[in-house]
């Protein structure tokens, strides 16, 4: 089976990157194993794709023995990741990927994000 090739945290390289992916807070996948309770879980499930969050901090990351950084450790602070979400997006708007008046609604989706895996918290002064 080809697959494509994957970044540290496993997210996909090629392709067009949204600002969830540039900027990522999970590991997104195109792909899925099948649960045991339908049968053959060594198998892949067709196009279903996988959302594995960042650990939230770095005692959640070592607690989990998560080998990628937190969300803590790589952004500090919502106001950061923000900064560099809306950076991904202008420079999609840049390149003609993406309209411009759509821009601030992705960085919203993408702050929303962050804001369910942090369960609202800043990070950074907490």
């Amino acid at each position: 089976m080809l697959v494509p090739q994957v970044d540290a945290d496993g997210n996909e390289l090629s392709g067009i990157r949204l600002p969830n992916v540039a900027v990522p807070i999970a590991t997104y996948t195109g792909w899925n194993f099948r649960s045991s309770s339908i049968g053959q879980p060594e198998e892949l499930l067709p196009l279903t794709g996988s959302f594995i969050p960042f650990p939230v901090n770095k005692a959640e990351r070592e607690q989990a023995n998560d080998p990628r950084l937190s969300i803590e450790e790589r952004y500090g602070s919502r106001a950061q990741y923000e900064r560099l979400a809306m950076d991904a997006a202008t420079k999609l708007v840049q390149q003609r990927y993406l309209l411009s008046e759509d821009a601030p609604r992705v960085v919203e989706r993408t702050l929303a994000t962050w804001d369910e895996i942090t369960r609202g918290t800043t990070l950074a002064g907490k």
